[in-house]
């Protein structure tokens, strides 16, 4: 097969920096991935929209990427966002994205996925673990017998998340990588994300005492990620939280590489199927 046969690439109108990308095949899971800082909603994750050639597994997934502009909102605003939409895309595939010009992207668009699969990089992460914790707290707070939410049903995955913040310089330096060399501290601090991703930050804090508490309270396997950290990791500080359930790194990957799988470097498929 090649890329064009596997998944058809659909723009979502709102949000208009989403994109879906639906098998061509019956799908049985939905695959949403939230890229970090200074990331592109698509180009971030390098070749996981073709991912279809990869193996069935892949074939059978629909891909939903999630766009924001990072340097303009907070962690919290894209996280309560990604609670809003979600019912509209799980567990029953999102109508507008299964046409393409007028033509159904496969025979069967209408049965419900059987999988939920969160996937974080960086920032994204930590909007990840964000959103998460909020769908845990509103239920545990809502009245007896209230459904439950649907961001709980996924499992999480997360590439080298910013959920401890970044390290000294670790902002600059993510700016010089995506060639910002000139980008000041000042224009920096004009940033929400920016002051979020501070390790002493509340959003750093309590994101992660939040996620204790509830898991405590729920035993919501959602809030236990599994993480691919990058070695070395000179932008943020490799630190899981104790309810993660799996951690582990790849050597001679950086922070921005970590996410991007090629023929060449395979693991980032793997970890998002299999979750090691």
């Amino acid at each position: 097969m090649t890329y064009a046969e596997t998944h058809a690439r659909r723009a979502i109108t709102d949000p208009s920096s989403w994109a879906m990308y639906a098998s061509h095949e019956r799908a049985k899971r939905l695959i949403i991935f939230v890229h970090g800082f200074l990331g592109q909603t698509v180009s971030t994750w390098k070749e996981f929209q073709h991912s279809g050639r990869v193996g069935q597994w892949w074939r059978e997934a629909d891909m939903l990427f999630v766009g924001y502009k990072s340097t303009r909102v907070n962690v919290a605003s894209v996280g309560h966002l990604l609670i809003r939409q979600l019912p509209l895309f799980f567990p029953t595939p999102f109508p507008p994205a299964m046409q393409v010009k007028g033509v159904a992207v496969r025979d069967d668009t209408m049965s419900p996925y059987e999988e939920l699969i969160l996937v974080g990089h960086s920032l994204g992460g930590l909007v990840v673990r964000c959103a998460l914790v909020e769908a845990a707290q509103q239920w545990h707070y809502s009245p007896p017998g209230t459904e439950r939410p649907i961001l709980l049903s996924a499992q999480t995955r997360l590439f080298s998340p910013a959920t401890a913040g970044f390290r000294p310089a670790g902002f600059l330096g993510l700016a010089e990588a995506f060639g910002m060399r000139g980008i000041s501290e000042m224009y920096l601090r004009m940033s929400s994300a920016y002051l979020d991703l501070q390790p002493d930050s509340s959003m750093i804090q309590e994101t992660q005492s939040r996620t204790k508490y509830f898991y405590e309270k729920t035993s919501e396997p959602a809030l236990q990620a599994r993480i691919l950290w990058a070695n070395p990791d000179n932008v943020v500080k490799a630190e899981g939280y104790m309810t993660d359930l799996f951690a582990d790194s790849v050597d001679g990957k950086s922070h921005l590489t970590v996410c991007k799988p090629h023929d060449g470097y395979t693991r980032p498929w793997q970890f998002v199927e299999s979750g090691e």
